[in-house]
């Protein structure tokens, strides 16, 4: 009995000694600092045409500190160039307020001048990255106090995730596999390259604005060099009557490279006019009233394809 009880005591304390080692463990755990929560923040791509989610810390130890800190993300241009900012710079966020896992959110008045599409893809890019936050369910937006409205005229109330599903879940948009015949600029600013360039590209994505993401690429050929760099902003690419329009923004002027700006210009056109709609095209730098049209002797400020430039074809 002795030995039997010699026994209990022994295996009690061992019992003992894990459970204080288990919590002395867990202590020191306990002081670490955690780190901040990782999101996927959801940023406009370069063209303004759909959701690009970037995965990112939030800092903030309250969800109000959170949602601030993501409000000036989604209104801040991001350092990455192939994306940008959904809230404009010139729409101010005025307020936000929390209340029964729900922020509301009122915005200036400039608000009302966005076109529909700017301002579908903009809600739809706060919704999407607020939600994701546990103490979060739905957003409401407001023009200062009023309701924001629909085409219709109807009051637009708290909006989930689920809200934005059927227009922009970038996951279940298709792809299409095509051929694209690019004219890059070679590296020693000889001339141009013609490469034939396989690529895969969203449905929703025009082709035209597919061949100027491409062109800020690296080519296949190591003896060539990417049209634009990343840094250069494409502001918009719309073809109408047969004429492509390309907006780019003032950084181009800034390019410090052997290609000369006359070879880039013709890498964007020849490229371009290699799509069937295209036969000729426009390039503007800057936006606004502030926009200019880089001129050639053409007629209309507009470039035709010119492939004297070709070398090595």
């Amino acid at each position: 009995m002795r030995k039997l009880l010699k026994k209990l005591n022994c295996i009690l304390l061992c019992v003992c000694m894990i459970i204080v080692a288990a919590s002395c463990g867990s202590s020191g755990k306990s002081q670490k600092k955690h780190s901040p929560d990782e999101i996927q923040v959801f940023y406009l791509n370069q063209m303004k045409t759909s959701l690009s989610p970037v995965s990112m810390h939030i800092d903030g130890r309250t969800t109000r500190e959170k949602v601030k800190n993501i409000l000036k993300l989604l209104s801040t241009p991001p350092k990455d160039a192939d994306y940008t900012n959904s809230i404009p710079s010139n729409i101010m966020v005025r307020y936000f307020q929390i209340k029964d896992r729900g922020v509301t959110i009122s915005f200036t008045r400039s608000y009302r001048n966005m076109n529909k599409v700017n301002e579908a893809l903009m809600r739809a890019s706060v919704v999407k990255t607020l939600v994701q936050l546990d103490t979060i369910d739905n957003v409401t937006f407001r023009v200062v106090k009023d309701a924001i409205t629909d085409s219709q005229g109807n009051a637009i109330g708290a909006m989930t995730a689920e809200t934005f599903v059927d227009d922009f879940d970038f996951e279940q948009d298709s792809t299409r596999a095509l051929d694209l015949v690019l004219y890059c600029p070679a590296a020693d600013g000889s001339g141009l390259i013609k490469e034939t360039r396989g690529v895969h590209i969203n449905e929703n994505i025009p082709v035209a604005q597919a061949v100027m993401q491409q062109l800020q690429k690296k080519p296949d050929s190591s003896d060539a060099c990417a049209t634009l760099p990343s840094s250069v902003k494409v502001l918009s690419v719309n073809v109408n009557d047969g004429i492509c329009y390309v907006d780019l923004d003032q950084s181009i002027d800034n390019i410090d490279s052997k290609v000369s700006t006359n070879l880039r210009i013709y890498s964007i056109v020849d490229s371009l006019c290699e799509l069937d709609q295209i036969s000729r095209v426009q390039i503007l730098v800057g936006s606004g009233n502030s926009a200019s049209i880089i001129t050639d002797d053409d007629k209309n400020g507009t470039y035709s394809p010119n492939l004297d430039f070709v070398v090595g074809d």
